[in-house]
C-alpha cells in the first residue's frame, strides 16, 4: 500500500512549519515541490513513478497549493478539523490525488483548481448580493 504524502507548493514561514508538523504527526510523508519540478507528474512527486526529467516550459505560479495523495479518510478528517483547530492559515488551491490527476502536471492541477476557485467565489459573491429584480 502507497504512504500518504502531502505535495506542498509554495509555503512559507510560520504556515509551513506548522503544516508540516501537523503532516508528520499524522504520519504523513511531507515533500516540498520545487518549482523546477512543477513539469513532474503528481504521481512521480509522490515517488509512486520515477521522475521524468520534465522541465518547465511556463512560469511558475506564485500561489501556495497542496496536493494530498493517498490519505485514509480518518486521516483527511483529523488533518483538516486540525487545520482550523489550529487556526493554520488556509491554503485556497488544495487537491487530493485522483486516478484523474495522477499523471498530470502541477501546471495543468494550478489552472483546474484556479478556475474552480475563481468560480466559487463569483457564485459566492453572487448569492450574497440582493436581488436586483424586485
Amino acid at each position: 500500500m502507497k504512504p500518504p504524502v502531502l505535495l506542498c507548493y509554495r509555503l512559507q514561514g510560520e504556515q509551513a512549519a506548522q503544516i508540516k508538523l501537523l503532516a508528520m504527526q499524522l504520519g504523513v510523508r511531507v515533500r516540498p515541490v520545487a518549482q523546477e519540478e512543477f513539469a513532474e507528474p503528481l504521481i512521480s512527486l509522490c515517488g509512486w513513478e520515477p521522475l521524468t526529467g520534465a522541465k518547465p516550459t511556463q512560469e511558475a505560479f506564485p500561489d501556495p497549493m497542496l496536493v494530498l495523495a493517498n490519505f485514509p479518510q480518518t486521516t483527511l478528517d483529523k488533518f483538516l478539523s486540525a487545520f482550523r483547530e489550529r487556526r493554520i492559515p488556509s491554503v485556497s488551491l488544495k487537491a487530493i490525488l485522483t486516478e484523474t490527476n495522477a499523471h498530470w502536471d502541477s501546471f495543468a492541477l494550478h489552472r483546474e483548481l484556479s478556475e474552480e476557485h475563481r468560480a466559487m467565489n463569483a457564485a459566492r459573491l453572487k448569492a450574497q448580493q440582493p436581488d436586483a429584480t424586485v
